[in-house]
This record gives structure tokens, sequence and C-alpha cells, in this order.
């Protein structure tokens, strides 16, 4: 369902808000990892593989698949809210009509999982 075009307008403004937002949030859990001197090298690594091609999923989801057009620009916002990348306040200058649509959403943050590191045996 399209959005309403006094929403696409608005949209595109959160749109960037939310952006910048997921962008910050991959570069700081990359730099936990990244410093997080209790795990090896390797492991480190393999952490921030994994973060990078997770979240690159996601933002392609997000950002590229679902919010380039009217037509699919409630499906990005419904996941910009998943991801907790909006505030309510910022959510409100949405119509009821969008609101209603992302009604549903649960806020589901990012968390860093870690690894636990496995002694190799040669």
């Amino acid at each position: 369902m399209p959005i309403l075009e006094s929403d696409w307008k608005k949209f595109k403004e959160l749109r960037e808000i939310a952006l910048d937002r997921f962008c910050q949030g991959v570069l700081n859990d990359a730099k936990t990892i990244a410093e997080h001197g209790s795990l090896s090298a390797h492991a480190r690594y393999r952490m921030l593989y994994r973060l990078m091609r997770d979240r690159d999923k996601d933002i392609v989801r997000t950002f590229d698949d679902n919010s380039q057009s009217r037509s699919s620009a409630l499906r990005g916002l419904w996941l910009m809210v998943m991801h907790d990348l909006l505030t309510e306040a910022e959510l409100s200058v949405l119509s009821e009509a969008a609101l209603d649509c992302i009604s549903d959403v649960v806020r589901q943050p990012y968390e860093l999982e870690w690894v636990e590191e496995t002694a190799r045996s040669d």
C-alpha cells in the first residue's frame, strides 16, 4: 500500500535520520568489538565480519529495497521502527494512517552477540 503524499515528504526526512542512526550504531558496535581486548584478534575479526555481513543485509532490506518509492515506504518504515531507529517523537509527524500501519511493530534493538573462543587442536 502506498504511503500518502504528505507522509512521503516526512518519510524521506525520517529515512535520513534512521539511516544515520543505523550507520552510527554499526560503527559503535564495530569499535566495541575491535577494542575488546580479552578476545583474540581472530575472534574479533570473525565478529566484525559477521556484524558487517548481517547488518549489510538489514541496510539493504530496510533502506534500499523498502524505502525508495511510495509503494514500499510503509514496509521500510516498519523495518526502521523494528530496528529501533526512530523515536516516538520523530514518528509523531506522520498521519494516523501511517501510524496505524506501524502500530503493531515490536522494537528489537540491535545487541552484540559475543563469540566464545575455542581452542584449536592441531
